[in-house]
């Protein structure tokens, strides 16, 4: 809470009392500390303490005046404190959408903001500054956002992305200014331990940063656990309470290199392990997929249906559903839907003539089994609304082009 006055009347409006903490952020690359989160901290001389000041920056009833001058007092304090310092580290700054339009109105000069005054005055490396684009709603025009982005950008700063998966404003936000950072608020990352649709729209969120080319940022890591599903969606950054709280002063950069090394090869041992299991697992299913289908391998075109209809009681119990494709994607048998209740399988005759040429799996099996003689493929884990399953898709050669389709259960 913002305080401007003790129970006696002191004022606490001072700017020696508003000091910037500074958390660090890890990467996971060199286990070294990369940079830093500048946090706005109030100091009580009263009680010897200092609070956050969090929720004054993001109540909108607040005056915007004070906000504003305080804001300004922590970034120059934070930089005059990395001049110092003569780390080569970086710093994000937090500025709120709404802030910067407000303040900026039509002096879209790279001279007339703050924090590139700052660079200036002190002789910062530009590259040792991050702008993080924070608060999920924002009212004004996106517009001249681009512009201050943009300004921000050709000065050489990088951009980031704050607390991605909240808000409905995330995905225009990232279309519009291809952050260099990406980085994933802490609540979806602790529903995705235990839910899957979490964890599905986390992993959607990692394979976005990939195509963009954005670094993906884990913050409010807590635990070891926290800190392994980060890696495993391909975070290079960390940052939280498992590292450190914010303080007014730089680590040193090998802090929790130790802590690290421990973390990573932990995490590459089990992940090592899974991926084994995983391998062994898809290798089972192939193998009796191939030995199954080989007895297809002398049916005639006209009797390839019946033949295939034969062979469904010999199907792994994991087979959800199957059905086979010509090599332009059309289906020219039933579909077969595992009957969960009674066990076997029921046939679906209206779906053939269907195509799935255009589905990536078929795609990927087509140029695959051209290019490299492949057999098989398997998808990545997907899931199923409907049935509230986890399920894969294998994909199968058989001869004269046909293409087997099988969904697998796939529970981890």
């Amino acid at each position: 809470m913002f305080t401007t006055e003790s129970t006696e009347g002191n004022q606490f409006w001072n700017e020696t009392y508003f000091v910037p903490h500074f958390q660090p952020i890890v990467n996971a690359i060199n286990r070294s500390i990369s940079a830093y989160e500048v946090l706005g901290r109030q100091f009580n001389p009263e009680k010897n303490t200092y609070h956050s000041l969090g929720g004054l920056f993001h109540n909108r009833d607040q005056d915007p005046v004070p906000v504003y001058n305080i804001d300004r007092i922590l970034r120059e304090k934070a930089i005059q404190t990395l001049k110092e310092s003569s780390l080569r580290t970086k710093l994000f700054f937090n500025m709120m959408p709404n802030f910067l339009s407000r303040v900026h109105h039509t002096d879209l000069f790279a001279e007339n903001f703050h924090i590139i005054q700052l660079i200036e005055k002190y002789g910062i490396d530009r590259n040792q500054v991050v702008i993080e684009i924070t608060e999920d709603e924002f009212d004004g025009s996106i517009e001249r956002l681009i512009q201050i982005v943009q300004i921000f950008r050709d000065y050489g700063l990088k951009i980031a992305i704050d607390d991605l998966g909240t808000g409905f404003s995330n995905l225009e936000r990232i279309g519009y200014l291809h952050p260099d950072i990406m980085k994933v608020d802490i609540r979806i990352m602790r529903e995705s331990l235990n839910k899957n649709s979490f964890k599905q729209v986390l992993g959607a969120i990692s394979e976005m940063s990939q195509k963009l080319g954005s670094q993906l940022l884990f913050e409010g890591i807590e635990t070891e656990e926290e800190v392994n599903l980060a890696l495993s969606m391909g975070a290079n950054l960390l940052q939280g309470f498992y590292f450190s709280t914010p303080n007014p002063h730089f680590l040193n950069r090998n802090t929790f290199s130790d802590k690290m090394k421990t973390v990573l090869e932990n995490f590459s041992q089990v992940r090592s392990n899974e991926l084994r299991e995983k391998g062994i697992r898809e290798q089972k299913i192939i193998d009796q997929l191939q030995d199954l289908f080989y007895e297809l391998s002398d049916a005639k075109e006209e009797d390839f249906p019946y033949r295939f209809g034969q062979i469904l009681g010999s199907l792994p119990r994991e087979i959800l559903k199957v059905f086979v494709c010509d090599a332009e994607g059309y289906q020219i048998t039933p579909t077969y839907d595992l009957d969960r209740m009674n066990g076997g399988y029921l046939e679906r005759s209206r779906q053939i003539g269907n195509n799935y040429a255009w589905k990536p799996y078929f795609l990927k099996h087509k140029e695959e089994s051209e290019r490299f003689r492949k057999k098989w493929g398997v998808t990545y884990p997907l899931y199923d609304i409907g049935n509230q399953n986890q399920y894969v898709i294998f994909t199968f050669s058989l001869m004269a082009g046909k293409i087997l389709v099988a969904q697998v259960s796939w529970s981890e």
